[in-house]
């Protein structure tokens, strides 16, 4: 017969405790989007979130973009505006395999990041073939529930010659439609009337904007205005929509223009305005023109 001591019983017993209580591996979790430390961080996530939204339209994979996008996004493009479910729509037959994205600028408005940058891509909206050269795009994200998610997105990418823009393709809240319509006619009437003093303090430190000339920046907005002699805006079909302190508001704009030797006929436009905060002391934080001289 063979004995064993409780010398040696003891440490097997106390191993096979150790590995009964020792807890379940946890499971991997996605790591929590972050702002970066500096600009060259900010451009970095900058570049990287608009070539993964293009990767994800280019492949036609809508539950992915719909995964990156806020409930309420608008998207702005020549033939007009729409929401998220008009946009997956058509989304398959949108782009080709081709895009060169160049000239990134991102900056930080309070939880809004605002990218523009340049994109070729040879693309079909509306079953129209538009321009293939390198043109502005500007976009919104902010952070929700740990993920950069996408809150306005224009285009200015357009064939020729540009057609009238059609109706939105969504119906929108009536009163925050008047609301959005507003406000923007409050900072629209503000660079008509030479109010630069109201033009200025509506414009965020940050802010960025596209249009025919290409990318802005604040600084640009307000020697533009200054030296532009615009018609009296008339804002039709607005569209105005919330992402956390974010009103994203687009409209069909009809607003001439003339800069030196440059000028923006009066007719209709797709338009898209961001704003920050509310009431009075709501600011711009980007812009989209999709108006261009014949």
């Amino acid at each position: 017969m063979t004995f064993f001591s409780l010398a040696s019983i003891v440490p097997f017993v106390f191993a096979a405790q150790l590995f009964a209580q020792a807890p379940a591996a946890a499971p991997a979790v996605a790591p929590t989007a972050a702002w970066p430390a500096n600009a060259a961080g900010l451009k970095a996530l900058a570049t990287s979130l608009i070539n993964e939204l293009f990767a994800k339209f280019v492949a036609g994979d809508t539950a992915a973009i719909e995964a990156g996008m806020q409930p309420n996004v608008q998207l702005l493009a020549f033939d007009g505006v729409s929401d998220f479910a008009t946009t997956a729509a058509r989304i398959n037959a949108s782009l080709s395999k081709a895009q060169t994205i160049s000239d990134v600028i991102a900056t930080r408005v309070g939880d809004a990041l605002i990218t523009t940058c340049l994109a070729s891509i040879t693309q079909t909206l509306g079953g129209k073939s538009v321009t293939s050269d390198a043109v502005p795009r500007i976009g919104v994200w902010q952070i929700v529930d740990g993920s950069w998610k996408l809150a306005a997105w224009a285009s200015l990418s357009m064939p020729e010659p540009r057609p009238a823009p059609s109706a939105p393709t969504f119906a929108g809240d009536a009163a925050l439609n008047a609301e959005g319509s507003a406000m923007v006619m409050k900072f629209l009437t503000a660079q008509h009337t030479k109010d630069m003093s109201a033009f200025e303090a509506m414009l965020a430190d940050g802010m960025q904007t596209v249009n025919f000339k290409g990318q802005k920046l604040r600084e640009d907005m307000i020697k533009g205005a200054k030296a532009a002699t615009t018609s009296a805006p008339v804002i039709a079909d607005a569209r105005t929509t919330r992402c956390g302190d974010l009103t994203v508001v687009t409209c069909t704009l009809t607003m001439s223009q003339k800069v030196a030797f440059s000028s923006l006929p009066a007719d209709p436009a797709p338009f898209m305005t961001v704003f920050t905060g509310a009431g009075a002391s709501a600011k711009v934080i980007a812009l989209a023109n999709t108006n261009k001289p014949k």
